[in-house]
This record gives C-alpha cells, structure tokens and sequence, in this order.
C-alpha cells in the first residue's frame, strides 16, 4: 500500500511541476533537466497514457485535457475500491457472527 501511496505522491509532484512551470503546450515545452525530474518510471508511465507529450529536442509539456481524465479516472478507481472494500467488510461482519 505505501508502494502505491508513493507513485501517487511522485505522479502528482511531476504534473504539479509541469504546471509550475507552465509546460502546458507545445511552445511552452521544457526538458527532463529543466524540470528537474528524476524519477524515469512514474515520468515514462504519464508519456505512455498521453499525459506528457514529447516534441523534438527531448522536451516534454503536460496535455491538461488528458490529465483531467487521468485524474477523474483515478478518483473513480479510488472510490470503487474503498466502497468495495466497506461492502466487504460488511458482509464479513455480518457473517461473523
């Protein structure tokens, strides 16, 4: 579980620097190092869902449409996964008796 608290963590670091530094679109794109990002997994596994995009020269902006669905997305997994694991633990509850 902390695994997944800390790519979360790491996730939402990177996307709050892009908009720091307002790498919204592609005439605003800067690189890694510019950035200061480190962390080559989290930062590969945002390209592959299209939320960073790169343009040549190795520079890199975040697509906000894309990390607006990311986001709601994640919001709905989370809470899928909390009301399941109440639901369970009700019935679990009940039966234990």
């Amino acid at each position: 579980m902390n695994g997944i608290v800390a790519v979360l963590v790491i996730t939402d670091g990177i996307m709050n620097t892009f908009k720091k530094n307002n790498a919204l679109s592609p005439d605003r794109a800067r690189t890694k190092a510019e950035l200061d990002i480190r962390s080559r997994l989290v930062f590969n596994n945002l390209v592959s869902k299209g939320i960073i995009k790169s343009i040549p020269g190795d520079r890199y902006y975040m697509d906000v449409q894309a990390q607006e669905r990311y986001l709601k997305r994640r919001r709905i997994t989370l809470i899928v996964g909390v009301a399941s694991v109440l639901i369970i633990a009700m019935i679990v509850a009940f039966f234990w008796k």
